[in-house]
């Protein structure tokens, strides 16, 4: 063989080398399999908590304001105040009426016709305590001198609730009713009454901003003067009818006008302020 054909060959050989290895490389080419992102984004798992928007309301407390017994001739109040919010039923038990120990009217002295609602009624909101009611000698409307708390508060129709340290002598006050009113209790029994109301007066019109000429003019010479030495003076209505002669009405005066009075049994009522030694 010669040198030239020698040379053509191995040229052949080459290129039939060069082709297959082309064809090999495009084979492997071709068989790669693309890894292709997966075009599936997975969102972010945002749990969102929503607020919960059911809201539980909750119903404003109310608070009621306490009732504080303000102590007439006093600048502070007395006692600790008491929560008048609870719901009272009003009691169905009767209580005999009027002044069972006379009640000398002042001035006159005939028996006094209680007023107020009778012990049936159709508006039991109503009680019968009321500043239609007057003062006498020996009470206020329903209540007398001498009843026990659960007496005069089922005769009032009307829960008296304590505005001061409850002890041997304490105050009471109406829960429902006129306010300007202030009861003494004394060793268990309403004693004494002291009024700073202007619309409660004494059967004879007499009470808060009356005059002293018209407390003498209707009264005469059943009122003892007392000067108290501070500019005050107390008028001190004296019954003439021998059963009510334990029990004064006293009418305290500053310039020359009725400031507060104040009714009860002789002890309780004669000091200027309630449950103190006179």
């Amino acid at each position: 063989m010669q040198l030239r054909q020698v040379f053509l060959v191995l040229i052949v050989l080459i290129g039939i080398m060069a082709a297959g290895l082309v064809v090999v490389t495009w084979s492997d080419d071709d068989e790669q399999t693309a890894v292709v992102p997966d075009s599936t984004t997975t969102e972010p798992s945002s749990t969102v908590t929503a607020a919960d928007t059911s809201s539980t309301t909750t119903a404003p407390t109310t608070t009621v304001p306490g009732i504080t017994c303000v102590v007439p001739g006093s600048d502070a109040a007395t006692g600790a105040a008491t929560d008048s919010s609870s719901t009272t039923t009003t009691p169905t038990t009767t209580v005999a009426t009027g002044n069972p120990e006379g009640g000398e009217d002042t001035p006159a002295g005939d028996s006094e016709t209680a007023q107020g609602s009778s012990s049936t009624t159709n508006s039991p909101a109503i009680p019968a305590l009321g500043v239609n009611d007057s003062v006498t000698t020996v009470g206020f409307g329903e209540i007398t001198f001498g009843m026990t708390l659960d007496q005069a508060s089922t005769a009032a129709e009307t829960p008296l609730v304590p505005c001061s340290p409850e002890g041997a002598c304490y105050l009471v006050v109406p829960e429902r009713g006129p306010s300007g009113v202030i009861f003494t209790v004394d060793n268990g029994t309403i004693e004494r009454l002291d009024v700073t109301s202007t619309e409660i007066t004494t059967r004879s019109g007499v009470g808060v901003n009356t005059t002293t000429e018209r407390i003498l003019e209707l009264f005469g010479d059943k009122i003892e003067q007392v000067d108290l030495g501070d500019g005050s003076t107390e008028l001190i209505f004296v019954p003439t009818d021998e059963i009510d002669a334990k029990f004064r009405v006293v009418f305290t005066v500053r310039d020359g006008v009725v400031e507060s009075f104040r009714s009860g049994r002789l002890g309780v009522v004669s000091s200027v302020h309630p449950c103190s030694p006179a």
